[in-house]
């Protein structure tokens, strides 16, 4: 295969897949790496994601470029209640086992073998606790607030895992810890100085994601 495109639903996984994601797969021989920015209505891009739209996104892909693998880079936490089984999904309690079957379901419904679904468990922000790196480099964070972020970290080894409630989910506990934290501008900063080895440690299911990529394109 060619290489690989990403679908992502908003602007920050789409920079962190130029910013952190590409350089390292180009590391690995994988030189077409491009993140797609799923219309989610007609004339828009990002937002509100519909099955509808992403699955009429990943298709017209596959067929546009017959020697790439596609795959998807969405949140479960904002996940529509129109994707495939997910009502049945609500009944598995174990929230991998949830996102797995979830996956399962979109791949036998675009039924592709060029397409591996991805769903991050439970946001993208979740990857972002991975290390401290990232956090140093902020400014303006009071030293109460960083202490606070350094806990976190080190009492989630796996950081995937963090707890998706409303007030909970890791993107609320950036927004009230980080003085003008931006999604946008400080996401993909923060992961790039954590660096891709050790994201890839510390969060398996990402991990897998990653080394099903690369062993699909390398066939």
């Amino acid at each position: 295969m060619r290489g690989v495109y990403i679908i992502v639903e908003g602007q920050t996984e789409e920079e962190f897949v130029h910013t952190s994601m590409r350089p390292y797969l180009n590391s690995l021989g994988i030189y077409d790496v491009r993140a797609i920015l799923v219309e989610t209505s007609k004339g828009h891009k990002g937002g509100d994601l519909k099955f509808g739209r992403f699955k009429k996104n990943v298709e017209n892909l596959l067929k546009r470029e017959g020697d790439v693998i596609v795959t998807s880079l969405i949140d479960f936490f904002r996940l529509q209640k129109d994707f495939p089984k997910f009502e049945k999904s609500i009944s598995i309690n174990d929230k991998e086992g949830r996102v797995d079957f979830l996956e399962q379901a979109i791949f036998e419904r675009i039924n592709n073998r060029r397409f591996i679904p991805y769903i991050q468990l439970h946001e993208f922000e979740g990857l972002l606790f991975s290390g401290k790196a990232g956090i140093k480099y902020i400014p303006n964070i009071s030293e109460k607030n960083k202490e606070e972020l350094y806990r976190i970290i080190k009492s989630h080894p796996n950081p995937e895992l963090l707890n998706d409630g409303a007030k909970t989910a890791p993107s609320k506990r950036l927004l009230s810890l980080i003085p003008g934290y931006k999604k946008t501008l400080h996401g993909p900063l923060i992961a790039l100085e954590i660096g891709m080895p050790k994201i890839l440690s510390k969060c398996p299911r990402f991990n897998s994601w990653v080394q099903e990529i690369v062993s699909a394109v390398k066939v």
